[in-house]
């Protein structure tokens, strides 16, 4: 039987959670987010329906006006395996073209491998690989960085750059090596991604959140009580100083923890151990529409 793929109401989200209370060992986080997911908008969260049963949902949203992403899909375990997966993510695609979207793209844990193949049987591929890193800072930090107790501010800080200052952040990075790992991408919020623009360094300049120093650049900024950096343009030589001056600045603005979002290469990931981060492996599927 087909199921009815139609927009996702107030009304399924008790019903969601009930079966998705159990999707990972913590939980899972996809129905407190409908309800704001659907008030988005270039946004839609659709659920496959049959006999009245909420049985899936997905949620796709437009990033630019080429650029759809995928997520949420939670499948009920009594039904996986039948097509509803493959129904929801059919209709998302036509939702997403119809707005002018060109590419699909989505982001999986590396070690979800049942997650993985569903999106290669849907026509993803893998572009990328990226590592969601995240340490203490102060007195939270795991790695002494001072003498005899003492935090020593590492003498090659990073600054709040100008907005006239984001095209020369933007060429440092264009061609170097984190631009062609990331293909481009830039993380939006924390499970999103699109390709970086001139405009989104020159936004991040005007909130004090484009920094600049002799190691490179980067985008960071305090989101509740983390200091969350998005983007890093910066070479294997100065990565660790830049790492460095970041953990500095985070613990400047009172921040209890430092995240990062960067791409995977051998050198980042032995510069996030060597400061004491804990790494997870993720990786960026896309599929062309």
């Amino acid at each position: 039987m087909q199921p009815l793929i139609r927009p996702a109401q107030s009304s399924d989200v008790e019903a969601i959670a009930v079966w998705t209370r159990d999707t990972f060992a913590w939980g899972d986080y996809v129905a407190h987010a409908i309800p704001t997911w659907m008030e988005e908008p270039d946004s839609l969260v659709a659920v496959a329906e049959l006999d009245g049963e909420v049985v899936g949902v997905s949620r796709i949203l437009l990033l630019s006006p080429t650029e759809a992403w995928a997520q949420g899909t939670r499948i009920h375990p009594d039904h996986r395996r039948t097509g509803i997966g493959t129904a929801l993510a059919e209709h998302l695609g036509a939702w997403a073209a119809d707005r002018g979207a060109l590419v699909i793209r989505s982001m999986i844990e590396a070690w979800n491998e049942p997650a993985r193949a569903q999106s290669r049987r849907l026509g993803y591929r893998e572009i990328g690989r990226w590592l969601r890193a995240g340490r203490g800072v102060g007195e939270n930090s795991p790695v002494p960085e001072g003498n005899g107790g003492r935090r020593v501010i590492a003498a090659e800080g990073v600054r709040p750059a100008h907005s006239s200052e984001a095209v020369a952040a933007m060429m440092s990075w264009s061609g170097g090596e984190l631009e062609r790992a990331s293909r481009g991408l830039l993380p939006i919020g924390v499970w999103k991604m699109r390709r970086l623009v001139p405009a989104d360094l020159e936004e991040a300049a005007r909130r004090k959140a484009l920094l600049s120093g002799r190691p490179g650049w980067a985008i960071g900024e305090v989101d509740d009580d983390a200091y969350e950096v998005a983007w890093i343009s910066t070479e294997e030589t100065d990565i660790s100083a830049m790492l460095r001056a970041l953990v500095d600045q985070a613990a400047a603005v009172g921040a209890e923890e430092i995240r990062v979002m960067l791409p995977d290469t051998p050198w980042v990931e032995r510069a996030l151990r060597s400061r004491g981060f804990d790494i997870h492996d993720v990786r960026i599927y896309a599929k062309p529409l």
